[in-house]
């Protein structure tokens, strides 16, 4: 009987698919389709992420909240709906923040859809809280993470007392490996400066996220290396001469090629991520279009929170706009002192964020620099430099444009006399297997590269087995 049965079963089966081949033939045929045999096409569920965020907690008393984003890759024909539940983990219920649970709906043909949880500031000089949300979806979209992150930034430590070196200085890694700083993301392995290059860099490991900072036209703070998008974006101009919603138009992944970086000579079915920006062409699961534009600093301080973050500091161009100011309160109001280097090879951007912002880390600039090296050479010690962490170094002069005379920095004497003053050698830009297994033989704190997924393959790697054959 059951083998009548699955008999039975197969022969519809062949007799459905034999109709299905005989409705596409005859609509073929006479040059149409069948309008009501296209409503029964099934839809796909899409994936479904919701994105980690931070938020600053406000004064005492003050209600803020941390707005979660949940977006879909393809719009459903029908609602999908979301379902949230918080949980604590270092912040306290009723206290930080208030117990949330409920229900949102992407609406038909949307993408995207906001809830909100509820925090309650105080005056307590503190670390960032956490809490975490647990996610569900109705059957039309599927989860890309079950829980995602909110965190508490504390916006109450003032930063007006000078940075005092604590022992051991964090950044010093000592009788470990380096730590791998993704340099603007990682401009080989993914289109550089955008939020999407920070997030799977982060995935596969990088320690530091490396972004450069410039002030646009109406004084806002974007992430983008350099002065003008030409290289890196489907546009023109200088940043400075753009606004914030001029350079949202953008497309931030435009020229690039995984593996290449930015060329502009590549056949057009090379540049993989082009039209994402600009909703042209879908994101990869767990993104959205907004991931390939130019992000703006604070919608990096809120995406990631919990990770190390280095800021090249440019220099304010048009002098309009209180460039280091507005920085250093940006930091402030998420927190960010300790877990952040600020860095700059300009002497006065630097001094004048230091200014400002005399308890964030900084790193040694330029001109202060290049006397520390030189005077350093052979038997003479380095003077201590408590105001700064880090020197942040290419290997040899070779790499800066301002420096005219050819000398090697990174050397075995230069490393023994800065960790000696308590300062991290952090070595850019090494983009060679070779180069990167030298730095570790000379015992660098950081590697900063364009190529973070092989140095985070080396590092990944027992050190006998290390090699770049």
């Amino acid at each position: 009987m059951q083998s009548t049965t699955i008999t039975n079963y197969q022969t519809g089966l062949r007799w459905f698919a034999l109709l299905t081949s005989t409705v596409l033939l005859i609509s073929a045929c006479t040059g149409g389709t069948d309008k009501q045999f296209e409503e029964y096409q099934p839809v796909a569920p899409s994936s479904l992420t919701v994105f980690p965020v931070a938020a600053p907690e406000g004064g005492p008393g003050e209600m803020n909240g941390l707005q979660f984003t949940a977006a879909l890759v393809s719009p459903q024909p029908e609602a999908v709906v979301l379902s949230y539940t918080t949980e604590a983990v270092s912040a306290s219920e009723g206290e930080d923040y208030f117990a949330t649970s409920g229900e949102v709906s992407i609406p038909p043909g949307e993408l995207e859809a906001q809830f909100t949880v509820d925090m309650l500031g105080d005056a307590e000089e503190e670390p960032a809280e956490t809490l975490l949300v647990t996610l569900g979806s109705s059957a039309n979209a599927i989860l890309t993470e079950r829980q995602v992150i909110g965190t508490i930034a504390n916006d109450d430590s003032r930063c007006d007392t000078p940075y005092e070196k604590a022992e051991p200085n964090r950044w010093r890694i000592i009788d470990g490996d380096p730590l791998n700083y993704a340099h603007r993301g990682g401009v080989i392995d993914f289109p550089e400066n955008t939020l999407y290059a920070y997030a799977e860099v982060a995935k596969a490991g990088a320690d530091v996220l490396e972004m450069d900072v410039y002030q646009t036209a109406d004084n806002e703070l974007v992430i983008l290396h350099d002065l003008d998008v030409d290289r890196t974006t489907n546009g023109s101009g200088n940043v400075v001469d753009l606004t914030l919603e001029e350079l949202r138009t953008l497309d931030a992944a435009y020229w690039f090629v995984p593996g290449l970086g930015t060329p502009h000579d590549r056949p057009e079915e090379d540049y993989v991520f082009r039209g994402i920006a600009t909703g042209d062409r879908p994101p990869p699961p767990g993104y959205r279009a907004e991931d390939f534009q130019i992000p703006t600093l604070e919608e990096a301080l809120q995406r990631f929170a919990g990770h190390l973050i280095n800021l090249e500091l440019k220099p304010d161009l048009d002098g309009d706009g209180n460039y280091e100011q507005q920085m250093a309160e940006l930091l402030q109001r998420y927190g960010r002192f300790d877990d952040l280097i600020a860095a700059s090879f300009v002497d006065e951007a630097a001094n004048n964020f230091k200014a400002v912002a005399p308890c964030v880390h900084t790193s040694v600039p330029l001109n202060q620099g290049t006397g520390l090296v030189l005077g350093s050479r052979g038997a003479s010690p380095m003077p201590a430099v408590p105001e700064h962490v880090a020197f942040q170094v290419p290997p040899d002069t070779s790499q800066i444009g301002q420096v005219t005379i050819d000398l090697e920095i990174v050397t075995a004497d230069f490393v023994a006399d800065a960790h000696a003053a308590n300062l991290a050698v952090q070595v850019w830009t090494i983009n060679s297997c070779e180069e990167m297994l030298r730095m570790m033989d000379l015992g660098v704190d950081a590697i900063m590269t364009d190529r973070p997924l092989l140095l985070e393959e080396l590092l990944n790697t027992p050190p006998a087995e290390r090699s770049c054959d």
